[in-house]
């Protein structure tokens, strides 16, 4: 995906764009693209600043020792709550967007889960602080609520302050996932710094600080950068328009050839979730597995520094920001020559890049199952790689999920999206992390792997039949 400098401002758009909420006429332009689409990018930023720096930490309180602040949990209780908070996480915004297109309007629906998160991260600060187990889980039952309502609505504003034919929209894309990059690294080096040397709570406060900066900036800018944009959306059967009288009707023929596509397209958004879902749960072994394993298992050590274990989620992010506009030039050069890479080939490299991290894990798990710890490099490696197939398969997802999404249901079809891939394979990432209290960190490895490569192969026996699927259902790949 291209990530453009600036572009001429868009036409107006015309009246019959959208039904979704879109704007009527230009909006203000800030360094070549819409001010309302620049304040997404900020929020998100500022929200997974706060949703990531938590993350980086969350397993590593868990199973802390109550002496040093922690619950003192095992292994296999931290990652199970790790991965069914990451699910969860992600499961609901499905039922957060219908609420954001259907009932509330999707920009008071972002104002409102801003809020209950905020009141979710400082209470998870709390329950750190009092060492209160039901404080934590309060935490945690807020922040998913509150990312119900903002997770998929969020994506859509920004797509929603262009016109839907404007080059500039997948340019945002590219700058909403970079944001989200950068929030991951900054939160990872700062949280991991702060914990370490003040403790649990003052490292949850950082991520609270985060979210706090990011509802700010909404409530204060929203209602003018993103006026007439995120309204609610008009039921289906209202923006219809009848036949003149005296004239023949085709809406049936044209509500059976809707309804088709409509189911084409609800195929081919499942089959592609199902891959994805596979690589986010190889991916998310980073924040769960790994993070344990590194923490007792790798030499950290650079000479008198020894790195905290929250930077590697940062240096993840790190490969994601710095190999960005490689593989958006990449994109735009192949493309250029006539041969374009689909989304299905960039699933499969992003699978042969979990197989290939999980392998490199699994090899660290065979050194320290001999007494000694693993070198530095091999979770360095593992967690670059991870960066380099999440750069790939999600600046390519939004702009597929978006053109592939009902009419009227584009809310609603980004949750879902999330529910499919991350939450399932947060959840699975749980599930298998359960696992290694039993089998051990080097048999989970390995199964991850496994997993990772078996689904390739069927990304690859798939990929002829989804991109005829693709074209019956008018999307492009």
């Amino acid at each position: 995906m291209e990530i453009p400098a600036a572009h001429p401002p868009s036409r107006p758009a015309s009246s019959g764009t959208s039904g979704t909420g879109a704007v009527e006429q230009q909006p203000r332009a800030l360094l070549g693209y819409p001010r309302g689409a620049w304040l997404i990018i900020g929020v998100e930023f500022w929200e997974r600043f706060s949703f990531y720096g938590m993350l980086a930490i969350l397993a590593l309180f868990l199973t802390a020792d109550p002496l040093h602040g922690g619950f003192g949990w095992s292994n296999g209780r931290a990652l199970s709550l790790v991965g069914t908070y990451s699910g969860a996480m992600y499961a609901f915004p499905a039922f957060g967007g219908y609420l954001a297109d259907r009932v509330f309007g999707r920009r008071p629906a972002v104002a409102m889960g801003a809020s209950v998160m905020l009141v979710g991260q400082w209470l998870l600060v709390y329950g750190a602080y009092a060492a209160s187990v039901r404080g934590f889980y309060a935490a945690l039952f807020f922040l998913i609520l509150g990312n119900a309502l903002m997770k998929s609505t969020l994506v859509v504003l920004c797509g929603e302050t262009f016109r839907a034919d404007d080059p500039r929209r997948e340019g945002a894309f590219a700058y909403y996932y970079l944001g989200i990059s950068i929030g991951a690294m900054l939160s990872g080096i700062a949280v991991g710094l702060v914990s370490e040397h003040l403790g649990w709570a003052y490292g949850f406060a950082v991520g609270a600080v985060g979210m706090a900066i990011a509802f700010v900036l909404y409530v204060a800018l929203a209602p003018r950068w993103l006026r007439g944009i995120g309204d609610k959306t008009l039921s289906p059967s209202k923006t219809h328009s009848r036949s003149p009288p005296g004239e023949p009707s085709d809406r049936g023929a044209d509500t059976r050839a809707g309804t088709r596509e409509t189911w084409w397209r609800i195929g081919l958004i499942l089959v592609l979730a199902a891959l994805l879902c596979s690589f986010s749960t190889g991916w998310n072994q980073m924040p769960g597995s790994w993070t344990l394993f590194i923490q007792h298992s790798v030499n950290r050590s650079l000479g008198f520094f020894v790195v905290p274990v929250p930077w590697f989620s940062s240096i993840n992010a790190v490969v994601v920001i710095m190999v960005a506009p490689l593989v958006a030039a990449l994109w735009v050069r192949l493309a250029a020559r006539n041969r374009p890479v689909d989304i299905v080939q960039k699933y499969f490299f992003a699978l042969v890049m979990a197989m290939l991290g999980n392998l490199l894990m699994y090899w660290a798990g065979l050194i320290a199952s001999h007494g000694v710890q693993a070198p530095l490099w091999m979770p360095l490696v593992a967690v670059s790689l991870l960066g380099l197939g999440e750069i790939v398969a999600w600046t390519a997802t939004y702009g597929v999920v978006s053109r592939a999404a009902p009419a009227g249901f584009a809310s609603v079809t980004m949750g879902a999206w999330y529910l499919l891939t991350l939450g399932l394979g947060g959840y699975l990432a749980g599930v298998t992390g359960s696992w290694v209290d039993s089998v051990g960190f080097t048999t989970t490895f390995a199964g991850i792997a496994a997993a990772m490569a078996l689904t390739a192969v069927v990304a690859l026996i798939l990929r002829n039949p989804l991109l005829r699927l693709a074209s019956r259902a008018g999307v492009a790949l």
